[in-house]
């Protein structure tokens, strides 16, 4: 069954597909944007790789390239449960000012926004068993992988933005890639998509360690034709699609501000912090 599986995966989402080229070679018109499907699944589903590039690789293929085409691309990255691994790290850190690049904007879960922080309306008087403990400390724990991740990044001219808004939960995630931006006072908005929104990408995916070993996960990525009439536009006749992807990162700038340079992070050489983060760093 899994093998049947993987077949059918492997007609849906290789490119190399003989009927994916038919219909490629038939159609005639001039499509807004490209759709690419991905998908990721465990290496131990099969006890090997899939037979077609997994959703990590197509990413970065997609980072790369857009560096390669265009030197000030910038990329704008979302996930709430930050934890960049070595493998999109190293390629968020060729944008930005040591490469004469664009910037590289992260945006993730504040304090307040977290997933796993506290509950306002706790009434639990008990003294908090280990489970609690743990529980307690995951969002100090995400705060600190993010000023690592802050270290390269920030380092390289770009920013790590902290979503809190009271009441809400951030759990949004998505990549944003643009060219020919980055001006004015809140420059990590999308302020032109018309003209500057190159691709993006909606789906599952985290961007950490979990997303790209342990889970299923399925996106789409969006890759803007700009030789499409639409996409030429300007204003009130701009390409709709970049305006509504383009709105969702707006949005979420609006409860967001830029992470602190001297922002406190817990002590990491206590053991429950080191358990935590060593757990998380593996698992999410």
């Amino acid at each position: 069954r899994k093998l049947k599986l993987e077949e059918s995966l492997l007609h849906l989402f290789d490119g190399n597909n003989p009927a994916y080229r038919q219909l490629e070679n038939n159609h005639k018109s001039n499509p807004v944007a490209y759709a690419i499907p991905t998908f990721q699944m465990p290496t131990s589903f099969l006890g090997r790789p899939i037979r077609f590039q997994s959703d990590k690789e197509v990413i970065r293929s997609l980072l790369l390239s857009a560096l390669k085409h265009e030197q000030s691309a910038s990329v704008r990255l979302s996930s709430a449960y930050l934890n960049l691994t070595s493998n999109l790290l190293s390629v968020l850190t060729m944008y930005g000012r040591k490469n004469n690049a664009g910037t590289p904007y992260i945006l993730t879960a504040g304090a307040i926004s977290h997933g796993f922080a506290p509950k306002a309306n706790s009434r639990n008087k008990k003294a908090p068993g280990i489970v609690d403990q743990i529980k307690a400390t995951i969002p100090e724990a995400f705060l600190t992988l993010v000023k690592q991740a802050a270290q390269s990044i920030v380092d390289n001219g770009g920013k790590i933005i902290l979503y809190e808004r009271s009441g809400w939960t951030f759990h949004a995630k998505g990549i944003w890639i643009t060219e020919n931006d980055g001006e004015g006072h809140r420059p990590e908005r999308i302020d032109n998509p018309a003209s500057s929104l190159l691709a993006t990408i909606i789906g599952s995916g985290n961007y950490g360690a979990r997303s790209e070993d342990l889970d299923v996960e399925s996106n789409c990525i969006l890759v803007f034709n700009d030789a499409n009439d639409v996409n030429e536009k300007k204003g009130d006749d701009a390409c709709p699609i970049k305006e509504y992807v383009a709105a969702d990162w707006n949005n979420m700038c609006e409860f967001s501000s830029e992470m602190a340079e001297d922002v406190e992070v817990a002590d990491a050489s206590k053991k429950i912090m080191r358990v935590v983060l060593g757990f998380m760093k593996q698992y999410f």
